[in-house]
This record gives C-alpha cells, structure tokens and sequence, in this order.
C-alpha cells in the first residue's frame, strides 16, 4: 500500500510542472513591458497575442472584464490589438461556455524617473 501511494505521488509531482508550463504557453504576448519617462503617464501599444492550445475549443479574450476578441474552434492564432495602458494590466484567455480561465497575461509600465518618496528604514515607534 505504500508503494502504491508513493507511486501516486510521483506520478502527480512529475506531470504537474508540465501542466503548468503548457498552460503558461497557451498565451502569450509581446511586448511585455513598457517604459514612461513619467509616472502616471500612458503608454501606447502595439500588442501582437499568439494562442496556442492543445485542443480545438471556442476561447474569448478579455481585458480585465470587457471583452477584446473571440475564436472559435481554435488551436493557435495571432492578433494584434492596440492597446493604452497607465499601470499593469492583466489579460485572461477564457472559455465562454464553461467561464474557465484558461491562460493569463499581463503588461508592466516602468517609469524610468525613480520616486520621489524615500521608504522608512525603521519604525516610527521605534527607540533606537
């Protein structure tokens, strides 16, 4: 009986990584970082998606809750999407029929001026 359990628990540690690795592949974007000389200001992009999906199946893809695009019956596909993001913004992949999340993605906006407030190195009730 233990034997049979250990195998179990081998078998699941050794395909779990490569389900997550296939499922981070499933949605991909370029670019994936975009730089402002100022915080707080907007950036303009040129957004080219590739999806790649083990099996056909009906996918939408959404910014955040509104809806960008939808395929049906799809393995791969690239889109391109013009986009204007401030800060960071994540983009889902999601089955319509089931509203199973599938893939996820996201946008980061650096700012290449650092801030101007400095973080406390200790408490302010601290005695020392």
């Amino acid at each position: 009986m233990k034997y049979l359990q250990l195998g179990v628990c081998i078998v699941f540690l050794l395909a779990w990584p490569k389900q997550a690795v296939a499922k981070k592949d499933i949605l991909t974007v370029s670019p994936k970082v975009c730089v402002v000389s100022e915080q707080q200001e907007f950036c303009d992009l040129d957004l080219k998606f590739a999806l790649n999906i083990p099996y056909k199946m009906d996918v939408c893809l959404y910014h955040e809750q509104q809806q960008i695009q939808c395929w049906q019956q799809v393995t791969t596909e690239h889109f391109n999407h013009k986009a204007r993001v401030q800060v960071e913004t994540i983009y889902s992949l999601i089955n319509p029929h089931t509203d199973e999340l599938l893939a996820t993605t996201r946008i980061e906006v650096q700012s290449t001026r650092a801030k101007t407030t400095r973080r406390r190195l200790r408490s302010p009730w601290s005695f020392f």
